[in-house]
């Protein structure tokens, strides 16, 4: 599997600007569909995007059930979600559903939108339909890059008259959306699995790292860089532009990857021993902390947030490895605002009684339990575990940052209390 194929939202766009032009999609029509492409979107994890995909079918169309299949490695559909209209979980037999209407849909790779099927069921001789008394049938397929990957399915046995345009178009953008957020978190299923079988070897899992960092990055730079085109062509062409939001949760979801694939390639390079630091004599404050500054007071004050720096003293030169010090300052930055919702980021800078040069990080935001610090520098761990966390991230920042101290013969300290903040330290020795 190439990682290369991971799909953006620009598929969708393109659509979007062709109704634009044609003067037929309506601002409440945008709104409704970013708020299913943001919900669908919001996990990489297989089993939540299929239960996002299909809770918001359900509410979309107002039918009482819906169901997914997938097609397997052997080219066969295969039972992989089923839902109904109070958000239960349908068990495999359950799943009786029109066999032939999705088998066609999967076929032609055409929707099908069917009403009144008691009476007319759209050409099907399908005995299922009348034995399950389906009324209303919505059935498309989930295609991405012209490759069939399963099949999107809602009924009821009652008579919705959903047939209008808008249900039918917005229907038709889920489902396109839907294949691209299935499709990535197979593509990061995959991943995982081979990540676990590489860690196997530390020699094969610096090799794969590597490999697929070229791999995704160069798409993902792409797709920033034509997203960034796009927007500025938008913005100089249309004065109410309804499509700021689009582009938006393209960038910030490139730049995810990019930091993720980052983070995992460098913990790496640590692990296996194939960083070598360049460890030279340079002033801390102009080298890295001044642009760290300048990168982070804008995200903070995009929160509301007090970002206030105090040099205390003259001297603020250390022998380290540039690289790897301005990731772990990095890092304490952009977790420092992540985890802080009011209040202020403090950063100081001072020399102590053994002229020992250290940058103090304090936080006014949740805090860590008592419990949980002495796990707080172990690798692929969060104090916020499962699907349903607050906060995204992979676990690695601060297993990283930790190394980074080692081979710069630094210390990393952390205090931190629930529901107070955090404070961390880095002295250099």
């Amino acid at each position: 599997m190439k990682f290369s194929e991971f799909r953006s939202n620009h598929e969708i766009e393109k659509n979007f600007c062709y109704s634009s032009q044609k003067g037929e999609t309506k601002v409440r029509d945008l709104e409704l569909i970013l708020s299913v492409i943001k919900n669908i979107n919001s996990s990489l994890i297989l089993e939540d995007v299929l239960t996002l995909v299909l809770t918001n079918a359900i509410e979309l169309t107002g039918l009482e059930r819906g169901f997914i299949v997938l097609k397997n490695q052997s080219g066969i559909l295969e039972y992989k979600l089923g839902m109904d209209s109070n958000g239960l979980v349908l068990p495999e037999h359950f799943f009786n559903i029109s066999n032939t209407v999705v088998e066609e849909v999967f076929r032609t790779g055409q929707s099908r939108f069917i009403e009144g099927t008691q009476s007319d069921f759209g050409g099907f001789t399908s005995k299922s339909i009348l034995n399950l008394s389906l009324q209303t049938i919505l059935c498309t397929p989930l295609i991405i890059n012209q490759n069939k990957i399963g099949v999107l399915y809602v009924d009821s046995k009652y008579l919705k008259k959903i047939r209008n345009r808008e249900i039918i178009y917005t229907f038709e953008i889920l489902a396109g959306q839907a294949a691209i957020a299935i499709y990535n978190a197979q593509l990061y299923e995959e991943l995982n699995t081979a990540k676990e079988e590489a860690e196997k070897s530390d020699r094969l899992k610096s090799e794969f790292l590597s490999q697929i960092s070229h791999e995704i990055r160069t798409p993902i730079n792409a797709i920033l860089n034509s997203t960034s085109l796009i927007k500025e062509e938008f913005e100089r062409k249309f004065e109410d532009n309804d499509f700021v939001d689009f582009f938006e949760i393209t960038e910030s979801a490139s730049r995810r990857i990019i930091r993720t694939v980052d983070l995992v390639l460098n913990m790496s390079q640590v692990t296996t021993g194939s960083f070598i630091p360049n460890k030279l004599e340079f002033d801390l404050v102009d080298n890295v902390l001044n642009g760290l500054f300048f990168h982070y007071v804008p995200e903070a004050a995009s929160k509301n947030l007090d970002f206030i720096v105090e040099i205390n003293t003259p001297n603020t030169k250390v022998t380290a490895d540039e690289y790897s010090i301005t990731q772990v300052f990095s890092n304490l930055f952009d977790n420092a605002i992540k985890y802080t919702s009011s209040g202020s980021i403090k950063i100081a800078v001072n020399r102590d009684q053994q002229n020992r040069l250290s940058v103090i990080i304090k936080d006014t935001g949740i805090g860590m339990s008592k419990d949980f610090l002495p796990s707080l520098f172990n690798s692929f761990t969060q104090e916020y575990q499962g699907y349903t966390r607050k906060f995204e991230g992979n676990g690695l920042g601060l297993a990283l940052a930790k190394k980074y101290c080692e081979i710069n013969n630094a210390d990393i300290l952390v205090k931190s209390q629930k529901g107070v903040g955090s404070e961390f330290s880095i002295v250099f020795n």
